[in-house]
């Protein structure tokens, strides 16, 4: 586990290293992980105030609440780093916010239509972009733990995992919609007139995971020097 552990090195305990470490130190004394928190779950009630369409909402945060929880119970066999949770928690809130006004009525997107003159909204690409750049610290940190991978091996099981996670969430995305509220199928979805919208989103998740793997890679070579 050198590639994750490598702060063993005294010199390596500041800045950036002390994120990636943050693992090591206990709950009840880490400060920054108990603002992480908290700060996201005051912006997640708000988000929770009044939405757009609460039938949307809430199909939208049953992935994000049931994520939370598992976060929460594996808490106790593997935290991670605070970098890793800082990332999660960015990402969770982009996807509050979007849940909040729904994906298709977000005021980033109706800024962007009126601002480019264009008919369709590109924050939903964003946030699955966010998602294999973001979450793919958190999964790397994973595979590290439990499959003991190194280097390059990490790397490409980090790689899969996010690729096919991105796959299966639109799998569920789809199919979620369709039992529940089969009228609000083409709202969750969000295709929008576009018939390849789920492509274009595991493919802008697919570039987000490549960019982090690029990341990595430069943290290792970094360590090594």
């Amino acid at each position: 586990m050198a590639d994750n552990h490598a702060a063993a090195r005294p010199h390596s305990r500041t800045g950036l290293s002390r994120l990636l470490l943050s693992h090591q130190i206990p709950f009840k004394q880490n400060a920054l992980l108990q603002s992480i928190l908290f700060g996201f779950i005051v912006y997640w009630i708000c988000m929770a105030i009044h939405p757009k369409d609460w039938k949307d909402w809430a199909v939208e945060n049953t992935l994000l609440v049931l994520y939370m929880i598992v976060m929460a119970f594996t808490y106790r066999i593997f935290p991670h780093s605070n970098l890793a949770y800082i990332l999660i928690a960015i990402f969770l809130a982009m996807h509050a916010y979007a849940a909040h006004f729904t994906y298709q009525h977000t005021p980033i997107d109706d800024w962007m239509k009126h601002a480019f003159h264009i008919k369709r909204g590109f924050y939903d690409r964003v946030v699955h972009f966010a998602y294999g750049l973001m979450i793919s610290f958190s999964v790397r940190e994973s595979v590290l733990y439990f499959l003991k991978l190194q280097f390059v091996k990490n790397y490409f099981v980090t790689f899969m995992i996010i690729v096919a996670s991105s796959g299966i969430y639109e799998m569920l995305e789809a199919w979620s919609a369709l039992i529940f509220n089969s009228k609000l199928a083409a709202q969750f979805v969000g295709l929008e007139g576009d018939p390849f919208d789920s492509q274009k989103d595991m493919t802008s998740a697919l570039a987000g995971v490549l960019i982090a793997i690029g990341i990595f890679w430069i943290m290792h070579s970094r360590r090594r020097t």
